[in-house]
């Protein structure tokens, strides 16, 4: 793979999160930026930014109109769907829940035009004391919608999907851990960092979002899920340089060091240092961020990984899997295919994937590749014995 494939797209989207007017390093071929892109969900941002660019460079009128629909579309689309989004908190806080809006919607405030940063569904948190009471005001709130398995999904989120495509996931937890003990110590974070999160807001003030530290502590923990899952896309990089930028470069000198302190002990908690660097060193070569406890790769064995790392992160995207390819199968028809197999087939098919994906995972992460291997067949075993609805596939 050659790096300098994507200099154009970088440049794109560096002035798109800064405002530059930094000029393209050579002439695009605008079919393979446009695939580039939409490999990595930041359509938006860069067609917004491609036709800012000086004479000679722009798209030409054909394409240049329909980059113009891209964006008139993820604006209108984001404007419609902020009185769904306003209808679900007003149900919400009428049953008495107040909620947290998480991930992309919740970090749309930090781009220059907030409509620019795509998403996929609105993420928002309720805790596991509320989780059942929002699931029945959203049932009640939007009948229309289709609305998943309460009983299966309760374990991380309840969804509901409407007519037009979106949806919104009303989150038990945030995240999901492969320990008990993680998931313990998880909640000391997480119901604090939610539950006291009135400094900062978002959608002009209607919902919370998550309060810092916790907040780029977890959105670099979904980030790196990601990559062990379908891959990260460059805007999930975006939203962490930005969240960084924000909250992080602006604090004082002693604000900084308590910062760095809450980082460094929760990193090695969940066994995510080399994760962190990792995720890093793409920071500072796509936007030039430098994050909190960044270390300048120290010898060749890690330089190696971290350009093995960059390199995977700008080919794949957020394609790794084929089922969240664009016009790839749908990974559900599977799923519902390899429920109807007996639970010990089930169970040999995840042990399976387990041992590749931990594989996969050591060439970057050798200790959290051994961490989450033993982790997660544990977390089998004891679904098998609990048995689970869950299915763990």
């Amino acid at each position: 793979m050659n790096l300098s494939d994507y200099d154009n797209l970088l440049t794109l989207l560096r002035n798109a999160v800064d405002g530059g007017s930094r000029a393209l390093q050579s002439a695009p071929d605008w079919q393979i930026l446009m695939q580039q892109a939409r490999v990595h969900g930041v359509e938006p941002l860069v067609y917004d930014a491609a036709l800012r660019l000086p004479d000679g460079q722009r798209p030409d009128k054909a394409l240049g109109v329909q980059m113009k629909q891209v964006c008139l579309y993820q604006m209108q689309r984001q404007t419609l769907w902020l009185p769904r989004i306003k209808a679900a908190v007003e149900a919400l806080r009428k049953a008495g829940v107040e909620p947290v809006l998480l991930k992309g919607f919740g970090l749309a405030d930090l781009y220059p035009k907030p409509y620019l940063r795509s998403w996929g569904d609105a993420d928002i948190w309720v805790g596991i004391k509320n989780y059942h009471a929002g699931c029945k005001a959203l049932r009640e709130a939007f009948p229309e919608a289709i609305h998943h398995e309460e009983e299966y999904e309760e374990l991380k989120h309840y969804g509901i999907v409407f007519p037009d495509g979106n949806a919104i996931e009303l989150h038990r937890v945030a995240m999901d851990f492969p320990t008990p003990e993680e998931e313990a110590y998880w909640q000391t974070l997480e119901v604090p960092a939610m539950t006291d999160s009135d400094q900062q807001s978002a959608l002009d003030g209607l919902i919370l979002t998550p309060s810092e530290p916790f907040n780029i502590l977890f959105v670099f923990l979904h980030a790196w899920e990601h990559f062990c899952g379908s891959g990260t896309p460059l805007k999930q990089i975006l939203d962490i340089a930005l969240l960084v930028k924000r909250d992080y470069y602006p604090l004082s000198a002693e604000e900084k060091a308590l910062y760095d302190g809450y980082l460094r002990d929760n990193l090695c908690r969940f066994h995510v240092q080399e994760a962190w660097q990792l995720i890093a060193y793409v920071v500072d070569y796509v936007t030039g961020v430098q994050l909190p406890l960044y270390e300048s790769v120290g010898n060749q064995r890690s330089a190696i990984r971290c350009q093995q790392f960059l390199e995977r992160v700008l080919q794949e995207g957020q394609c790794r899997v084929k089922g969240y390819e664009l016009g790839g199968k749908d990974r559900y028809d599977e799923r519902e295919r390899v429920k109807q197999l007996p639970v010990w087939r089930r169970k040999i098919m995840t042990l399976q994937g387990r041992f590749a994906n931990a594989r996969f995972l050591k060439q970057y992460a050798p200790a959290y590749a051994q961490h989450v291997l033993w982790a997660n067949i544990r977390k089998g075993i004891r679904r098998t014995i609990r048995r689970e609805r869950m299915i763990d596939y």
